[in-house]
């Protein structure tokens, strides 16, 4: 199909007599000790999306699927190296994985095989869109589409986990809620948030290091009380069940919900992020890309589950948790930050809030405004009018930075304690990453805020709560200033050498009575005797 022999079917290498495992052994074979891959072919192969459908339908469901889970575990854990990202990008084998669950067919006779694989995976990163309008092809959308299809899967997983705990579970305890209590997380996931958030990383743990599947029957098995100590046997059992479907359910989680157009599936709904186990026909469960299930405890996946259950309450309360949880992150930086919440006053009869945190510096004023706010799945993929929603949540907030840089100026007598003589930097906080926020692309689309402003997820809140007081006031003013790196995403531009994890995030993570000889490359025996 390619000049550079890429697509070809001409060159398949024969087939292994260990099946999924020689497949995928065969695949990691070729690509090994070459610096870059695939080599760039003379002409670049365009792939529409329904061609790589078809190519993913070749096989049968029960061949493929746990190939694909083992070469998703082939990468290892993020940061991923380039060559990785070539080679095996998960989101690659998680599309494939969709695709073969959706379409397959189970009276296929083709093999897997190594050279399988490298169509597939050489496929996927040939694939093409046609247009479907005008306008769904300029660079903000391709590259929206791209980010939200790539980057969750390059983010470690120790702040994902540490931050509900940290944001929803202390958080709750600590401000008024309306819904978000410990009868909620019983009628979310059946059972304390941190016994689910234990038997969720037993299910990783057991799927990683039995090469994706998971057996029922091995709870059963003799030497794992140390763990059920822990995390109940009963509350394990009871969330694989919720994190699995069969394969009519995952097509009816697929169908129920709102699709991009046409040549524009691959960044549709992926029904693996909310149930990343799929029932086999042998009855066990198989995660195609078992990277997925600890992140369904995510904030992002706790958020959309609760929404779902309780409404607009949650969703008010993840907004005044995220305000709390950005200032908790703030005064965690060391020594201890001059840092004073939001404050009430008026404009004329009018009652006026300011913006949430403000973070006195001796040469500046770090003023800070939290939105909690997410994308829709329309949105990721950037159709259904995800530039409005940017331009409307931003732009809300550089006014609520310029309503109170206004007070400052006028003296309210409200802002006392605040100094009014010194260099204002703004930052917004989104509850979830806006990755281009900070880039001209967005910007271009704002209104222009009244001082130097950054745009920053509670992910980068997280690494600012890690660095030393002076280092957040120098990197931050610096940035914020420079015309280059205010351009970029605040994690790039920041210089973490000297920091170290957020306290706030280490203090979560250590709440979990994690067991000391079991981490993700531990194994759980049995699985896959």
């Amino acid at each position: 199909m390619d000049e550079g022999g890429l697509m070809s079917r001409g060159s398949s290498r024969a087939s292994r007599p260990d099946g999924v495992s020689g497949a995928v052994s065969d695949y990691m074979g070729m690509v090994a000790g070459q610096p870059t891959w695939p080599t760039a072919p003379a002409r670049r192969e365009r792939v529409l999306f329904k061609e790589f459908r078809q190519i993913v339908r070749r096989y049968r469901p029960s061949d493929l699927l746990p190939a694909l889970a083992e070469l998703s575990l082939a990468g290892g854990e993020p940061p991923y190296e380039g060559k990785v990202l070539a080679t095996v990008p998960p989101w690659a084998t998680a599309l494939a994985a969709r695709e073969s669950a959706l379409w397959g067919n189970k009276y296929r006779d083709t093999e897997v095989t190594g050279d399988s694989l490298r169509v597939i995976i050489n496929a996927h990163n040939n694939i093409y869109e046609e247009d479907p309008s005008p306008d769904a092809r300029g660079v903000l959308d391709i590259m929206t589409r791209l980010a939200y299809e790539q980057f969750p899967y390059q983010e470690s997983i120790f702040e994902e986990v540490s931050r509900s705990h940290a944001l929803m579970f202390e958080g709750a305890a600590e401000i008024p809620v309306e819904v978000l209590n410990d009868e909620a997380w019983h009628r979310l996931l059946g059972a304390p948030l941190g016994e689910i958030v234990g038997a969720t990383f037993f299910l990783q743990v057991a799927a990683i290091s039995n090469k994706g599947w998971f057996d029922d029957a091995v709870l059963d098995r003799d030497g794992l009380q140390a763990i059920y100590d822990r995390w109940p046997r009963a509350v394990i059992r009871e969330r694989a069940a919720q994190l699995s479907s069969s394969f009519e359910e995952f097509k009816a989680a697929y169908e129920a919900v709102p699709h991009p157009p046409a040549g524009y599936e691959r960044y549709a709904y992926n029904p693996l992020i909310k149930r990343p186990f799929l029932r086999m026909p042998d009855g066990r469960l198989l995660a195609p890309q078992p990277r997925l299930i600890l992140r369904t405890v995510s904030p992002g996946a706790l958020y959309y589950r609760g929404v779902e259950e309780f409404g607009e309450s949650f969703s008010r309360d993840l907004g005044h948790l995220t305000e709390h949880y950005v200032g908790k992150q703030l005064r965690a930086i060391t020594p201890s930050p001059d840092l004073h919440p939001e404050i009430v006053y008026r404009e004329g009869k009018a009652e006026k809030k300011s913006i949430d945190w403000f973070l006195v510096l001796p040469s500046a004023v770090i003023m800070f405004e939290v939105k909690s706010a997410r994308f829709g799945l329309l949105e990721r993929a950037a159709f259904g009018g995800y530039q409005d929603k940017v331009k409307t949540l931003l732009n809300k907030a550089t006014e609520q930075l310029e309503r109170t840089a206004k007070a400052l100026d006028e003296n309210n007598p409200h802002f006392g304690h605040i100094p009014n003589n010194l260099p204002r930097v703004g930052v917004i906080v989104t509850g979830e990453p806006y990755y281009m926020a900070n880039s001209p692309l967005v910007r271009d689309l704002l209104n222009e805020a009244p001082f130097p402003t950054l745009t920053a997820s509670l992910r980068e809140i997280e690494f600012l709560a890690g660095l030393p007081l002076d280092e957040v006031e120098r990197q931050l003013v610096h940035i914020a200033n420079d015309p280059e790196r205010s351009t970029w995403s605040l994690s790039n531009a920041l210089d973490k050498a000297s920091g170290t994890r957020s306290p706030v995030l280490q203090r979560a993570w250590d709440a979990y009575p994690w067991p000391e000889d079991l981490d993700s490359d531990d194994e759980i025996p049995g699985n896959n005797d």
